[in-house]
């Protein structure tokens, strides 16, 4: 029988994430410091949410009381900005054509100062 050759230099290591395809974990943290805008909360404004996400992301869970929502996505179509933009508009009760709606290093500022938190999640087991 012929030798194997490895592909992929890498070991697997225990207690680390292991790419083995091009996805990637990401984690919302929903936060309404003085607004009610970043939380998700009913089933029919986290279908909303889950449609948006769906185009990007192939499995995903709502926190049940609305506050975070973990996605497993295609690591090529997205990145923290792009995923905080996309719960945002959904989620944003006010114009997003203003300049109080924000986007930058993952965190999405609705008009109201509500916000969403995109993270990539370096430890599964952590979260």
């Amino acid at each position: 029988m012929a030798g194997l050759t490895r592909t992929n230099p890498a070991a697997i290591a225990r207690g680390t994430i292991n790419n083995t395809r091009e996805l990637v974990m990401y984690k919302a943290v929903l936060s309404t410091s003085s607004g009610d805008d970043a939380v998700i909360g009913s089933d029919a404004v986290g279908q909303q949410v889950g449609e948006a996400i769906g185009t990007f992301a192939g499995l995903f869970q709502i926190k049940s009381d609305g506050t975070e929502v973990y996605m497993v996505a295609d690591r090529h179509a997205t990145n923290i900005n792009t995923v905080a933009q996309t719960i945002g508009q959904v989620l944003e009760t006010g114009d997003i054509t203003s300049s109080d709606f924000t986007v930058s290093g993952g965190v999405c500022t609705l008009v109201d100062d509500s916000t969403v938190t995109v993270t990539v999640v370096t430890d599964i087991e952590a979260i």
